[in-house]
């Protein structure tokens, strides 16, 4: 779901740089209470195994790649707000240092998979009754992979659209290749996002337990 430079219409790439820099400050914001800095060192641990498993890349089309995304079990672990940190630092250096997505492309990046994976899990998780949360698990980790794919897709053809064909790609071609795609990848973050949830609830009990953990 990375999108490299030179791929996008210039004015796309600021939309996509005006809506993440206005939800990153947002959420940096949120986090400024001493409630929420006692989430950093579990934020930590999240971001290094979220990060180890958004490095598994394969390609799907058009240029760009598929691979899990971890939004939600960051969103579920942490709340909207540090979630939304953890998912933007992680694509940071993974831009940086690893050349995964380009510079000038990382906007829509953090759009994609920050702000709308995490908005998208805390809608559908934060939503649900407390005796459908392990279902509300997996629908909330498959929707987060789908719409920031859609989000994607939609971006590709527009900028298609847009250029005359200069940048993107067609709407038929993105369309089915990145939600055909992203759709089996979903289904496959939902069972480990519950399985890792599950763990964690054996091993880590007074997270789930404390009534401090709040969905920001």
């Amino acid at each position: 779901m990375h999108i490299p430079d030179g791929l996008m219409w210039p004015a796309i790439l600021g939309i996509g740089w005006i809506i993440s820099i206005s939800m990153v400050w947002y959420a940096v914001r949120r986090t400024r209470s001493p409630l929420a800095r006692e989430r950093i060192p579990l934020m930590a641990l999240l971001g290094a195994g979220i990060f180890v498993a958004q490095m598994l890349n394969f390609p799907v089309g058009g240029g760009t790649t598929g691979h899990l995304v971890g939004a939600a079990l960051a969103t579920i672990m942490l709340g909207f707000a540090p979630a939304l940190l953890v998912l933007t630092t992680i694509l940071l250096v993974q831009c940086l240092m690893f050349g995964d997505g380009g510079v000038t492309a990382l906007g829509l990046n953090i759009l994609n998979m920050a702000v709308i994976g995490c908005g998208v899990s805390r809608i559908i998780y934060g939503s649900s009754p407390d005796s459908m949360k392990r279902p509300s698990t997996i629908a909330a980790a498959w929707a987060a992979v789908f719409a920031g794919a859609l989000a994607c897709a939609i971006e590709l053809g527009a900028s298609y659209w847009a250029s005359g064909g200069s940048y993107g790609i067609p709407m038929t071609i993105a369309l089915p290749s990145m939600l055909g795609y992203h759709a089996l990848i979903g289904a496959g973050e939902g069972i480990l996002t519950v399985g890792v949830i599950a763990y964690l609830r054996q091993v880590l009990p007074e997270i789930f337990a404390s009534p401090r953990r709040q969905l920001a």
